[in-house]
């Protein structure tokens, strides 16, 4: 098989740039299945059980499944994906197929980071979060008990291929679930993006470029997290906190960083933008209450321990207007407190 094979009619070349390097970005409904793939060399697909149902990778050496869901994005997954790479025979001039959502994008490139100390990763993203957000700019990872995406190592991506017709087979929940990074993006984005996300934005490829190069932008001039890239994690901190403190079950990761974002709005006294922020989640289907069950001590202490704390300080992202963010923004507890209390 060629290097790279001819783009399929309708695909739109994005070019991802960071301090690694750069890696194309091929977007187009039916791309998964037209027989295109971006790299020469054997392909060792990893994927989960239910995205395995829908979508295969033609002409892949081997796949290996883990159980859907973030409760099995973990070490022992990592584990068992590693030891079953080097048993299907996989070496260092092969490369990873990532095929799915976040979680799988995160193990799987993991996953590829650490064997044999590093392979190459296509990412294959197969639901809205991961089509706007995870799939790019290298952040992979795990969780672990005392909290979200504790173990990782900053791995780009080789490539990434994106068809959105893949979406057409997400449960509802799932696809409202995205919908959270969408409105995120568009917040730290502002201008043509946020208005035409507040004006109820459909779902289309378009859509999905726009908040593609959003994020890609923001990674260009911030790999790791020192800087701007920060914005990123608007919503993050409580989100994170809410699905560490309800055992990775109660939330899908989109649903958590919607109610994230309202706790951040509140946090940054922007009350009339919360509402409309809120409005917007509700009418994707996404909730905008905290469940009564979920104990807020839990959830602060979960705060307290977020991986992206300074000097034992956990610096939130505030939102002065759309396209306005500031980051490293210290945050008194009792604010926090009052924050999650506005999510009841």
């Amino acid at each position: 098989m060629p290097a790279l094979r001819s783009l399929p009619e309708g695909v739109r070349l994005l070019w991802a740039v960071s301090a690694s390097g750069s890696y194309p970005v091929h977007v187009g409904e039916g791309l998964l299945g037209s027989g295109f793939w971006p790299l020469p060399g054997r392909r060792f697909v990893i994927t989960d059980s239910e995205v395995s149902a829908y979508h295969r990778v033609s002409g892949a050496t081997a796949e290996l499944r883990i159980p859907a869901g973030e409760e099995h994005k973990t070490l022992a997954s990592v584990e068992q994906l590693l030891r079953g790479l080097a048993a299907a025979g996989m070496d260092h001039d092969d490369h990873v197929a990532a095929v799915g959502g976040g979680v799988v994008g995160d193990v799987a490139g993991f996953c590829a980071a650490v064997y044999q100390r590093g392979v190459r990763v296509v990412q294959v993203p197969t639901t809205l979060v991961a089509q706007v957000d995870s799939a790019y700019g290298g952040k992979t990872g795990v969780d672990l008990p005392e909290g979200k995406n504790y173990a990782g190592a900053y791995h780009q991506p080789s490539a990434v291929l994106v068809d959105p017709a893949t979406m057409a087979t997400l449960p509802q929940p799932e696809l409202a679930a995205g919908w959270a990074e969408v409105i995120k993006t568009a917040l730290i984005a502002g201008g043509p993006l946020w208005e035409r996300v507040r004006a109820g934005a459909v779902l289309d490829r378009d859509l999905v470029l726009a908040c593609a190069r959003t994020k890609l932008a923001v990674v260009a001039s911030d790999e790791r997290d020192s800087g701007r890239r920060q914005t990123l994690n608007l919503g993050h901190t409580v989100g994170h906190a809410i699905e560490t403190a309800t055992g990775y079950r109660r939330y899908r990761h989109g649903e958590a960083v919607g109610l994230g974002m309202l706790a951040a709005l509140t946090l940054s006294g922007q009350s009339e933008l919360r509402r409309e922020v809120a409005e917007l989640l509700a009418a994707r289907g996404l909730p905008v209450v905290l469940d009564g069950a979920v104990d807020e001590e839990a959830v602060l202490a979960a705060v307290q321990r977020d991986k992206k704390r300074r000097g034992g300080r956990v610096g939130f992202v505030l939102v002065e207007g759309p396209g306005a963010l500031r980051t490293g923004a210290p945050v008194a507890e009792s604010d926090i407190r009052a924050a999650l209390s506005s999510l009841r």
